[in-house]
């Protein structure tokens, strides 16, 4: 029962791309045939189909459009907000050891917990962004170098101040009830009548199972952009991976993710595992795990 839940769940944030497509193209084809020359008059089922064909292209367009200039956007600033964190981190290389240990240890806690949500959550990693911020600017500057990195420490803090605000305002404009139920209608009402225009031939079956597939696959795409998830391995993965190694820690990736096949990492990586549903993290696992060997070395039961 709790696998049928996590498919469907993972159906419903479009991770399952190919079965959607197969099963919508199979159902079509197959109802196709089964209505045979069994329809009403073709003029007003190819009037109709034409219809809802033009206002489903033209509402699918923009959306999808919409969706990736905001997710454009996100990736842009969020690319900002982690260069400005490895920014803060080398800069505290002229304090003393205490706090940049400290702030060192903040920076890797704020993007650990930026992961544990998803990006459409940004803003449930608030508090570990303002303890970080709250501690920089707290610095206590005892040199001149210190004071001249410390003006420096500030002026970024204040930028990613703005970048997250942007971040969350763009993060919060994602699809309404009303445009998926709108979207849903049309694409059924599509579907239902292309599936009778072949008259029962075997030919005409088939290209409107392809042209179902592909009618669903263009859904689930557009599930993907307004879920911020599309393309998020060279965006978001492989850049967050690269800024952990440079500052000398593991990458930090959810199980999920490697085992959805969303992203596989190389080398020593901190895979953290979720018992308790989302948003749920306080009860996370969190091991380092060496994923081109067999070793793996238990860092923290419990977080």
């Amino acid at each position: 029962m709790r696998d049928l839940r996590s498919l469907w769940a993972s159906a419903l944030r479009g991770e399952i791309v190919i079965v959607g497509a197969l099963l919508a193209g199979a159902i079509v084809a197959g109802t196709s045939l089964l209505v045979g020359p069994n329809r009403g008059d073709i003029k007003v089922d190819i009037a109709l189909a034409s219809m809802a064909a033009f206002l489903f292209g033209a509402l699918l367009a923009f959306t999808i459009v919409r969706t990736r200039e905001r997710l454009a956007l996100v990736h842009g600033l969020v690319s900002k907000g982690n260069s400005s964190l490895f920014s803060i981190y080398q800069l505290m290389a002229v304090f003393g050891e205490e706090d940049r240990r400290r702030i060192r240890l903040l920076v890797d806690r704020h993007l650990t917990d930026q992961i544990d949500y998803r990006l459409v959550d940004y803003h449930a990693a608030s508090s570990s962004f303002l303890e970080l911020i709250d501690a920089v600017f707290a610095l206590n500057p005892a040199t001149r170098q210190e004071e001249v990195v410390y003006k420096e420490l500030v002026v970024i803090g204040i930028h990613m101040r703005e970048q997250r605000g942007l971040i969350e305002a763009a993060t919060g404009q994602a699809m309404s009830p009303i445009e998926w139920s709108g979207l849903f209608l049309l694409l059924l009402v599509l579907l239902s009548l292309i599936s009778v225009l072949p008259g029962g031939t075997v030919l005409g079956a088939l290209v409107t199972g392809v042209l179902a597939g592909t009618l669903v696959t263009l859904m689930i795409l557009l599930r993907r952009l307004d879920l911020l998830r599309w393309h998020e391995r060279v965006t978001i993965w492989e850049p967050t991976t690269r800024l952990f190694r440079d500052m000398g820690q593991d990458p930090y990736i959810p199980r999920e993710v490697i085992d959805n096949g969303r992203y596989r990492p190389t080398g020593r990586v901190r895979v953290v595992d979720y018992p308790d549903p989302y948003p749920i993290r306080a009860t996370k696992v969190v091991t380092v795990e060496d994923l081109d060997g067999q070793a793996i070395e238990l860092e923290r039961a419990l977080v």
